[in-house]
């Protein structure tokens, strides 16, 4: 019996060292699993990005004129848009100008010396 005893003891062995084998192996293959699950979530980030770039890019492209007539008379509304904002522009800077030139001739002037009489009847000033 003492051999059966023995067997029985070292099939017991062997089968707790496989059982702990299997849990370190299931051990890593968990934290494996993790790994890969940080890596996936990480590239699935961007993934709606390039999609709605590309679709953008597509949109913006198919709504440029197409003719070149189209061409052309867009570009002449950007110009005269162009024309119209220096105009404002130059508008402003010419009212800005004429409220100055008001403000500097309002400006308080030294009184002249009171004119004699004498020099108003002979003319001498």
């Amino acid at each position: 019996m003492s051999t059966d005893a023995t067997e029985t003891a070292d099939t017991t062995e062997a089968e707790a060292g496989r059982i702990r084998s299997l849990e370190e192996q299931d051990q890593r293959i968990s934290h494996l699993e993790q790994g890969i699950d940080r890596i996936l979530e990480v590239l699935g980030k961007g993934e709606g990005k390039a999609h709605e770039q590309a679709q953008q890019h597509t949109e913006d492209r198919l709504d440029r004129p197409s003719t070149i007539a189209e061409q052309i008379r867009e570009q002449l509304a950007e110009a005269k848009a162009r024309e119209a904002a220096d105009a404002e522009k130059r508008g402003q800077a010419e009212r800005l100008a004429a409220v100055e030139q008001k403000v500097t001739d309002m400006a308080e002037k030294t009184p002249e010396a009171p004119q004699r009489r004498i020099e108003k009847i002979l003319g001498w000033r």
